[in-house]
């Protein structure tokens, strides 16, 4: 028997079973839980995707091309890998923002949230230069209007293409500043709290990244910067 014709048959005497209850789709996606698990039928796991970061060696290219668009373009993309802010979190930045002991309040967090990641003097230093003198939100036009999200991830696509490499889009530089904080040695629920994630378990796809010997070579990007 073909196996159409039998799983024919099988729709068919579920639907006659069916008929005799009055049964919610919610209900019936209980039932057929239960008759999973009652019989032992596991469903396969879909694979896992590992995040796409920059190896030390891309970060040095990918900032590169950058500063080959504009200076603005390059501190965009170096301010996005060394605080791992989301694009619409890095977009509502303001010189303000950056408080004393080396912390930048997120103001505008995913989910509301409140929380600081580290800055270093450096890229405080870059910026403070770019502003000259303005206060305010960091990333502006030539009005000094807010730009848009769209405006931002465009800059990143824009670097990407210039570029060459594969893959990369504004996410990637978050998993990369992820990766350069493992390589300082801190633990998934500290990466956690610096993430801004609402679950451990979305920081511990993390751990399946073998780093090996590119860790010391992130730590010794951090410090060039």
């Amino acid at each position: 028997m073909k196996q159409e014709t039998y799983l024919r048959k099988l729709i068919d005497k579920f639907k006659d079973v069916l008929k005799d209850y009055t049964i919610t789709p919610q209900q019936l996606r209980y039932v057929f839980k239960q008759v999973r698990n009652e019989c032992g039928l596991v469903l396969p796991k879909g694979h896992m995707k590992l995040p796409r970061y920059l190896t030390p060696s891309e970060i040095y290219h990918f900032l590169d091309s950058a500063t080959k668009i504009s200076p603005k373009h390059r501190l965009f993309a170096e301010f996005l890998i060394v605080t791992g802010l989301r694009v619409n979190e890095a977009r509502n930045v303001m010189l303000s923002d950056f408080k004393e002991n080396n912390q930048l309040d997120v103001r505008v967090a995913k989910f509301g949230k409140q929380r600081y990641v580290p800055y270093t003097n450096s890229i405080l230093h870059k910026i403070k230069l770019y502003m000259n003198g303005r206060s305010g939100y960091l990333w502006t036009s030539s009005k000094h209007k807010l730009l848009s999200k769209r405006r931002l991830q465009n800059w990143i696509e824009d670097i990407t293409k210039l570029s060459g490499l594969e893959g990369v889009h504004t996410h990637s530089l978050r998993h990369t500043y992820a990766c350069m904080m493992l390589a300082k040695g801190l633990r998934m629920e500290e990466l956690k709290v610096l993430m801004g994630h609402s679950s451990i378990k979305t920081t511990e796809i993390y751990g399946r990244l073998e780093l090996g010997d590119i860790k010391q070579k992130y730590l010794q990007f951090m410090g060039d910067l």
